[in-house]
């Protein structure tokens, strides 16, 4: 019962954290940047009418609402209604709920992510400039993050590797967990580093953005892609322990936690380095002309 209760604050908070603060905050952002930066006066912003936009902030806020009131639902039906043992053979609820969750959770991100592609797609069909600003520097990964960020990020690597090989005696065979959970986090922290790649070496999507925020921008996704690595290596630590000691009863509550610190690291990352009153937005008049 301690347990379960345990998981019941915990999901709420990633029901709260997932479905209302962050996506408030970000609609909010939204908003902001459309009231502070109307059509009329920064039209390279806006490649789509006006209306899209719109709607597009209703439709965002409504996902969201949607997610939330099925989280409680979700909530209360593991209280009331389910059989914690029929989706956990330990008897504990299962991880199922938190991970299944979560990604529907993320789902309006991600559609929010392919939305502002497709914005820089149509900023760039219709960017009229025939003069193109360049950063004759070369970009280094120091540039842009701390060396003690990157430190960390590989020591957690190989400490995860190096503890689920201890716990374990040091047995790697090709069905053993030690190897699939060795394989899944540098697979997924290769494909990390590729991402990060491409925001380091990638070309600009926004056509107009200014290169001090191009700068900032990168950094934050560099930031933010460091953070979630480290954040995975912990959480394989944690899989790693549970399963020499009886940690079953923590593991639903773990995984809603890791749910939790990705977003806040990562998109909570984005948000407080690019500020918007620390953006450039002139770059977006239709009187500038980019050199």
């Amino acid at each position: 019962m301690a347990s379960n209760i345990l998981f019941y604050i915990v999901f709420i908070c990633q029901i709260i954290l997932l479905s209302f603060i962050l996506p408030r905050h970000i609609l909010g952002r939204m908003k902001s940047v459309f009231e502070t930066y109307p059509p009329k006066q920064y039209p390279k912003l806006y490649p789509k009418p006006t209306e899209d936009y719109k709607k597009g902030h209703r439709r965002f806020k409504l996902i969201n609402r949607a997610i939330l009131m099925l989280g409680f639902v979700i909530l209360l039906a593991l209280v009331f209604v389910i059989d914690h043992a029929t989706f956990a053979d330990d008897g504990y609820i299962s991880e199922i709920w938190p991970a299944g969750y979560g990604m529907i959770q993320f789902l309006p991100l991600i559609f929010l992510e392919f939305s502002e592609f497709s914005q820089f797609k149509q900023m760039r069909m219709a960017n009229q400039n025939t003069t193109r600003n360049a950063e004759l520097r070369q970009r280094r990964l120091f540039g842009f993050v701390s060396p003690l960020i990157v430190g960390m990020a590989v020591l957690l690597y190989a400490a995860s590797i190096l503890l689920d090989l201890y716990v374990h005696d040091f047995v790697i065979q090709w069905d053993h967990d030690t190897t699939q959970r060795t394989i899944v986090l540098t697979v997924t922290n290769l494909f990390l580093a590729g991402m990060g790649a491409w925001h380091l070496h990638g070309r600009k999507l926004d056509p107009h953005q200014a290169l001090g925020d191009r700068a900032k921008q990168i950094s934050a996704n560099l930031k933010s892609l460091l953070y979630v690595s480290m954040a995975l290596s912990v959480f394989f630590m944690t899989n790693s322990v549970d399963d020499v000691y009886p940690l079953d009863f923590m593991s639903a509550s773990l995984l809603s936690v890791y749910f939790q610190v990705i977003a806040f690291v990562s998109i909570g990352q984005m948000m407080r380095s690019m500020r918007l009153e620390d953006m450039d937005f002139e770059v977006y008049r239709n009187d500038v002309t980019t050199i």
